[in-house]
């Protein structure tokens, strides 16, 4: 509590108000989500067999968690053989390839077997288009609808830090009170910290905004929506439920951050109901929309940010 009041006191006029618009947004986001599940869901068609579902499930595993890291691995231990000490732009830039690297072995299992990857929507919005097609999904791709998601993902956001703040809270005020197990560090994400510390405009911080805002949702997106979740729809029946909670987890646990960890969560599960009403680019979209505003909200109110 002493912390949050220290970082009051260096508020600006400017963070008060960055943190009363965020509220605001976040509030009509958690209204919005109660209009979201009053309307008709439909659950979408998943892979037509189980060996297709398994096939998607683990590339998009293998190629999120191995591909992608070693991919960026590779390229940086390549520049130290050149004697080139790697910069964090460089970092970056080759994060950016093994994103994109391990994106492009999911499309290419898709190729080879379609069912392995879902792009459609639950109920196609337009069934004169091929199904599980990416140009079945482009419907999807529409401003209103990511404007729509994002503000509820922005709700589901604010009620997730709030929860974590005050589960943290009292799980430092019991530590002090003889409960045997210490609250874990409330620090932000490795991510937000660089953020923070790279200057605005600088090479690094494009790079950063293009690792950030695109590789990441592509990569990610693909990886959980279109191969993990429907693969799990079909080895979970008959309710997507389980599917869609596990996913989340999934997604939460590898960003690695107890501070984030519900906010991911919610996060991650919300996309799965996304994917299924509007299809996996919506998801593209809506991921990089929320990546990009969260990264300006960072550079336009750092003070803010560290509540």
């Amino acid at each position: 509590m002493e912390k949050l009041r220290e970082i009051a006191q260096t508020f600006t006029d400017w963070d008060w108000a960055c943190v009363a618009y965020s509220v605001g947004l976040g509030v009509l986001g958690l209204v919005w989500l109660r209009r979201w599940f009053r309307e008709e869901q439909v659950d979408e068609p998943s892979p037509s067999t189980t060996i297709e579902a398994l096939i998607g499930l683990g590339c998009g595993l293998f190629a999120f968690s191995y591909v992608f890291p070693e991919v960026q691995k590779l390229l940086v231990a390549q520049l130290m053989t050149e004697q080139i000490l790697p910069s964090v732009s460089s970092h970056l830039q080759m994060g950016l390839i093994g994103q994109l690297v391990a994106a492009g072995l999911m499309v290419g299992v898709w190729i080879t077997l379609r069912p392995t990857l879902a792009w459609t929507a639950s109920a196609p919005m337009d069934p004169l288009r091929p199904h599980n097609h990416p140009g079945s999904a482009l419907p999807g791709l529409n401003p209103r609808l990511i404007g729509y998601a994002l503000v509820c993902v922005i709700g589901l956001g604010l009620a997730g830090a709030v929860i974590w703040k005050l589960v943290h809270l009292t799980w430092a005020f019991a530590a002090t009170h003889g409960f045997p197990f210490a609250a874990p560090a409330d620090e932000p994400q490795d991510v937000v910290q660089l953020v923070l510390d790279v200057p605005f405009g600088s090479r690094t911080f494009d790079m950063l905004l293009l690792t950030v805002s695109l590789g990441a949702p592509i990569m990610e997106e693909i990886a959980f929506r279109g191969m993990i979740y429907p693969g799990l729809k079909r080895l979970l029946p008959p309710s997507r439920w389980p599917a869609v909670v596990i996913t989340g987890l999934l997604f939460s646990t590898v960003h690695l951050s107890w501070s984030a960890a519900l906010p991911l969560l919610g996060f991650g599960c919300f996309l799965c109901l996304v994917r299924d009403r509007y299809g996996l680019l919506t998801c593209i979209g809506v991921h990089a929309a929320f990546n990009f505003t969260s990264l300006l909200w960072l550079k336009l109110a750092p003070n803010a940010s560290s509540l």
